[in-house]
């Protein structure tokens, strides 16, 4: 048995012959590219001048500096066509005036990069042209007007005539400015009020503001003041008055009336008597002179459940934008019910913390 598997195994010389062939036959396939390559190097063909073609054609970049326009800009009041313009997209642009629309506040240049799809590197590039206290009209960047001319003099802002306001030598929108203020009823007090003044650059408040003088607002001539009401016989509760209150209290009309109103209920209430202030419109002169006369109750606010809410009722919150919205309830869809309103802690792009706490106490889990 074993002598017949070991001569099944055994090749015959023809067989040998042949196998050894083979083998041979494939080391030469094999080693013949090699030994080509070796004597005849392969050939590279030349682009460059197809390149150089190719970029005769094409046109360069612009730098972004180029393509966008440069200007002074104040993030408060500027359209979606000036953000555009900047150099922003339409989605930023937009993100910027729905933020506003919902009660948002740039105090500082620094706020500017809270806008959640504005990119770093915009950011750095628009921030030495922001101003939010001097006019932003958008334009080209032009050079300081020479005030070499202007005549430095004592004067009462609440009183300077406007021939007066141009020998100081300011340019005529901030003369406008400063009567429009006067005419609404604002009156300053000290000479930081001039800075109220959002097209009085830093420049002319710096070379004026020495030469303010005051009289008190008492002795300051009744066209610069409001219409007077007979003040209400009580306190008024902001979050209990009607339109015909509110239109009881000084600089307050039935249109003025009725969007305090209609902002109380969009908040849900008031948690403070400041956060009047912040309604869209309202001038500051206004608001202190019937800021004596509120007080706020002990009436509950109204709040939003984050497990019910749909996301059309968080986009109407004047705190909250779409975004915002959008987010808060994918992570109820993502994680399931909120345990409480911290849980908004853990979405990851609520970085602005004072935002967070500004918002949920309107919000609540239960």
């Amino acid at each position: 048995m074993k002598t017949q598997f070991l001569n099944s195994l055994r090749f015959t010389r023809a067989e040998r012959y042949g196998t050894l062939a083979m083998m041979l036959m494939a080391i030469i396939l094999f080693a013949a590219p090699l030994v080509t390559q070796r004597f005849h190097p392969p050939q590279h063909t030349d682009f460059s001048a197809f390149m150089e073609e190719i970029k005769r054609i094409e046109p360069a970049p612009t730098p972004v500096g180029e393509r966008a326009g440069l200007f002074f800009f104040n993030p408060n009041t500027a359209s979606r066509e000036d953000f555009v313009r900047l150099g922003l997209s339409e989605n930023v642009a937009k993100t910027i005036i729905n933020y506003r629309e919902k009660g948002g506040k740039f105090r500082t240049p620094e706020d500017f990069k809270k806008i959640w799809r504005l990119m770093p590197g915009d950011y750095e590039r628009l921030l030495p042209y922001i101003r939010l206290q001097e006019a932003a009209t958008p334009g080209p960047i032009e050079n300081t007007e020479d005030k070499r001319g202007a005549d430095l003099f004592a004067f009462n802002p609440n009183t300077i005539s406007e021939t007066d306001l141009f020998r100081l030598g300011l340019p005529s929108r901030t003369v406008k400015s400063i009567l429009n203020y006067r005419i609404k009823g604002g009156h300053f007090r000290q000479k930081e009020d001039l800075e109220k003044i959002y097209t009085l650059s830093a420049e002319d408040y710096a070379r004026i503001a020495g030469h303010a003088v005051f009289t008190p607002p008492e002795t300051a001539p009744k066209s610069t003041l409001l219409p007077q009401k007979q003040p209400p016989s009580n306190p008024v509760d902001i979050n209990r008055a009607d339109a015909n209150t509110w239109m009881s209290l000084p600089g307050i009309g039935e249109k003025r009336a009725q969007q305090l109103v209609a902002f109380r209920e969009k908040l849900g209430g008031f948690l403070s008597v400041e956060q009047i202030g912040e309604m869209y419109g309202l001038p500051d002169s206004v608001f202190r002179q019937m800021r004596p006369w509120l007080v706020k109750g002990d009436t509950p606010l109204r709040t939003l459940n984050l497990n019910t809410v749909t996301l059309d009722e968080l986009d109407a919150h004047p705190y909250i934008s779409k975004r915002q919205a959008e987010m808060m309830v994918a992570y109820r869809q993502h994680h399931g019910a909120y345990t409480s309103v911290h849980d908004l802690d853990n979405i990851r792009a609520f970085t602005d913390k004072a935002w967070l706490d500004r918002v949920k106490p309107y919000l609540s889990a239960h």
